[in-house]
């Protein structure tokens, strides 16, 4: 195992993701070969795209869009923080926030696509191939998926000269389910080995193409297949980002709760008017613990600490949550118009007790109007904004729930969100001739 770990710490650095060819010339690196055409070198990349996602990409996902989105208030005057919780034309590509988040993402999905390369060049335990094949397809559609949750386009594939090709959004989320299923059949033709197993021993395979599928299926608007994908999915099954607390550190731990931070959850979730928490609602204390902090400096929202998947240096962080899923089936029922369905799916996540992450409402029924689609789609999206605080969802629930949302264009402190989506970032522009226009707001 100790070799495996030196050769992926290798391949952090090794594997191309923007305009740079990949560099296998540094002696300290292990050769081209030894890399990408051996089952160790593979395996060793699913490692290190796994750490780098967990410890590095995870923190970006969750601070750019929560401070957009009031999840997230800036206690200082820093820059990156200031402009994203005004938004509006102040935000441009020079943003630092968006500069980590875009080649983070492209990183870890050109090392995906790099195993896909050459999985099926090597020799290996068909269990073996089929799990590293599934893998990389689940995490490149992920990686994909948290692409378009931010940006109005992104390039399916990486370049190595960087100037890979965009497409839009309704093209990559399709690309998106279509590699969900193609690693649903790799591994209904040979079920993952464990060998395979045994590198990613804390993420369920199976059940994370399926909680994904469900996910990408309602952002496509495929309801009935959302619906299928999420009934497909074992609520009891975790899958959890790990951490040690010493090399291997919670990333949200690190920008919102260690020492003094800038950055911390705002009151109520950062929700106003009738989205405010209900008293009693037990998500709250799981999440929050209520500070001595009246306003913050930036903004004027009183902040909060953070709890929850987010208290310690090594409190892991669920790949997904149960209540996801119950509130694709609710919303998806809702646009379909069987509203007593979706009533029926929301209910379950107001009344849940028993969440195998200890995320309890604790609440009774719903009682607003179960005959009105509008009213029941803003209960969807409260609930989404409490249960899935901080998981990076909520500009993509925002601008999918409520897309006529007016966001003017010099910036807001208290609006849902402040932006639809986010320009494009400028090392990206300078470097890939290919850049979109950035989009209006």
């Amino acid at each position: 195992m100790k070799k495996i770990k030196n050769i992926c710490i290798a391949v952090l650095s090794a594997i191309a993701f923007t305009a740079c060819e990949t560099d296998f010339k540094n002696e300290n690196r292990p050769a081209e070969d030894q890399v990408l055409t051996s089952k160790v070198g593979l395996l060793s990349i699913s490692v290190g795209m796994t750490q780098h996602f967990a410890t590095s990409t995870l923190s970006p996902i969750v601070e750019v869009p929560g401070l957009s989105t009031r999840e997230l208030g800036n206690t200082l005057t820093y820059v990156t923080p200031a402009e994203l919780v005004l938004g509006g034309t102040l935000l441009n590509g020079e943003n630092a926030g968006l500069n980590r988040l875009w080649p983070r993402l492209l990183k870890g999905k050109g090392m995906a696509e790099s195993i896909l390369a050459n999985v099926n060049t090597i020799e290996m335990d068909p269990g073996t191939k089929a799990g590293l094949s599934a893998y990389a397809k689940w995490f490149k559609a992920m990686t994909l998926g948290y692409l378009v949750q931010n940006f109005e386009q992104a390039p399916i594939n990486n370049n190595v000269d960087g100037q890979a090709l965009f497409s839009s959004r309704a093209d990559v989320l399709a690309e998106c389910i279509q590699l969900l299923e193609s690693a649903k059949s790799d591994l209904a033709a040979n079920p993952a080995s464990d060998e395979f197993l045994a590198f990613i021993p804390d993420l369920n395979l199976d059940n994370l193409l399926n909680a994904f599928l469900a996910r990408y299926h309602l952002f496509a608007g495929n309801y009935s297949e959302a619906i299928t994908a999420a009934n497909n999915v074992d609520l009891e099954a975790t899958s959890e980002w790990m951490y040690d607390g010493v090399s291997n550190k919670n990333p949200i731990w690190s920008f919102a709760v260690n020492e003094s931070p800038d950055t911390k959850p705002q009151d109520n979730f950062g929700l106003i008017g009738t989205n405010i928490p209900e008293i009693g609602d037990g998500r709250i204390a799981f999440y929050l613990a209520s500070v001595d902090e009246s306003e913050t400096e930036f903004g004027m929202h009183n902040v909060d600490n953070a709890l929850g998947f987010f208290s310690t240096e090594s409190t892991p962080i669920p790949v997904f949550l149960p209540g996801e899923m119950l509130l694709i089936q609710a919303e998806a029922y809702a646009m379909t118009s069987d509203l007593p369905n979706a009533v029926k799916y929301l209910d379950m996540v107001r009344e849940k007790t028993d969440d195998v992450y200890d995320v309890n409402a604790g609440l009774g029924k719903w009682t607003g109007d179960a005959t009105d689609k509008a009213a029941i789609m803003d209960e969807i999206f409260k609930n989404r904004a409490i249960e899935l605080f901080m998981s990076g969802m909520r500009l993509e629930d925002s601008r999918r729930i409520h897309p006529n949302l007016t966001i003017p264009t010099g910036g807001d402190y208290i609006i849902e969100r402040n932006r639809n989506y986010y320009p494009y970032p400028y090392n990206e522009r300078e470097n890939n001739p290919n850049t979109p226009a950035d989009p209006a707001i």
